[in-house]
């Protein structure tokens, strides 16, 4: 268990260094980015509970209908709620949380503490073999998904409509994270689509970021 911990959270801490270099306003505190990513791992508890009553019917379905109906209401929806919900409890009303940028980088913060205990489980339960494979592949799966819901967060935090803006965070990543897990779970596409639907993620993201990042310029 210590080696799949150690090999889950080398990367995230990786890519939390990575895409915290793209805060160039006011750097976040590391405690509050820390607070995060332990909020956003924490979340994996209420998410497990939240998809149980349909794990073995989201495995065992051969229906594309119900498969899709679950990747979509219950994992996607499911797991992006209560990321979601984890920067909002953790830090939303923080005054450390005072420019747009923000949401993104806390609600990747988040991501990658959630991603960091699923390596975790997938490493123990299949072994070091998966561990690149988890670092990559799936860590940058939610940090795109939730970086896409804290783009909205970080609008909603200056919004006069900031549950509508919340809102639209949730679906964009509900919708992102939906449509990987169906793709995954129904191999209907092959591995390769699955690479390329994470590097388009990754380009709205990062567009997403620069827009961001303008618009605090301009503030």
């Amino acid at each position: 268990m210590l080696i799949a911990f150690v090999a889950s959270l080398v990367p995230g801490m990786f890519w939390l260094w990575y895409f915290n270099r793209y805060d160039v306003g006011d750097k976040e505190p590391l405690g509050k980015l820390g607070l995060c990513m332990a909020a956003g791992a924490l979340a994996v508890i209420p998410a497990l509970i939240w998809e149980a009553p349909f794990r073995d019917l989201l495995q065992s379905s051969r229906s594309l209908g119900i498969q899709l109906g679950l990747s979509f209401l219950v994992v996607g929806l499911g797991e992006e709620f209560f990321k979601l919900a984890a920067v909002y409890l953790s830090v939303f009303r923080s005054r450390h949380f005072n420019e747009p940028m923000d949401g993104i980088i806390y609600a990747i913060a988040a991501g990658i503490g959630f991603s960091v205990v699923e390596n975790v489980l997938y490493i123990s339960a299949f072994g070091l073999v998966v561990a690149p494979l988890r670092g990559t592949v799936a860590s940058l799966a939610h940090i795109a998904f939730s970086g896409l819901a804290g783009f909205f967060l970080g609008r909603a935090r200056f919004s006069n409509t900031p549950w509508v803006q919340a809102a639209l965070g949730l679906a964009a990543a509900a919708l992102a994270h939906g449509l990987y897990d169906f793709l995954l779970i129904t191999h209907l596409a092959s591995p390769l689509v699955l690479v390329l639907l994470i590097l388009a993620l990754q380009y709205v993201l990062f567009m997403a970021i620069r827009h961001t990042a303008k618009s605090s310029q301009r503030r």
